[in-house]
């Protein structure tokens, strides 16, 4: 087998079609761990955003998840009414905006469905050689670089290397 290109015509050796399936199926078995704890993948994605976003609205979560503005105010209002989230009650000058936090039921889901995810994923990389767990750490370097965030976080580091 030759180098596997990035973008082939031959979909088995095209690098960004494998990269492509791997994703979908490692989402896939992430979601299942999800559901195991009665959330769905979406549900638990949009709680970790709340948590990680704290007063952030129904308008920001709808534009972020690329949905409407009304499917994303009845994932809330589903959340809300099992208790996992809250509207934070802090005053606003516009009050059509809620502002959301996540409960401690919501922080206590979302810490069992991450430890559950967690635990899934070590038992996977314990079964690889040493090798192998060192390429899957420079592959993992690697694929968060292809993210916004890691694209923000490795510009951060440049800036920082420019300054001193």
């Amino acid at each position: 087998m030759g180098q596997v290109g990035v973008y082939t015509t031959d979909r088995e050796e095209d690098l960004a079609h494998r990269l492509q399936r791997l994703v979908f199926r490692l989402n896939r078995e992430l979601r299942l761990q999800s559901a195991a704890s009665g959330t769905s993948g979406a549900d638990t994605m949009l709680l970790a955003e709340i948590r990680r976003r704290p007063g952030i609205g129904v308008s920001e979560l709808a534009d972020q998840d690329n949905v409407a503005r009304s499917v994303m105010s009845e994932r809330v209002k589903r959340l809300e009414a099992a208790g996992l989230i809250a509207r934070d009650g802090l005053f606003r000058e516009d009050k059509r905006r809620v502002s959301l936090a996540i409960t401690v039921a919501g922080h206590a889901i979302l810490n069992a469905i991450t430890e559950q995810r967690r635990l899934w994923m070590a038992d996977r990389l314990a079964r690889l050689s040493p090798e192998e767990c060192e390429a899957v750490n420079l592959a993992v370097d690697s694929l968060d670089a292809l993210t916004d965030r890691g694209r923000r976080r490795t510009d951060q580091n440049q800036k920082l290397r420019e300054e001193t």
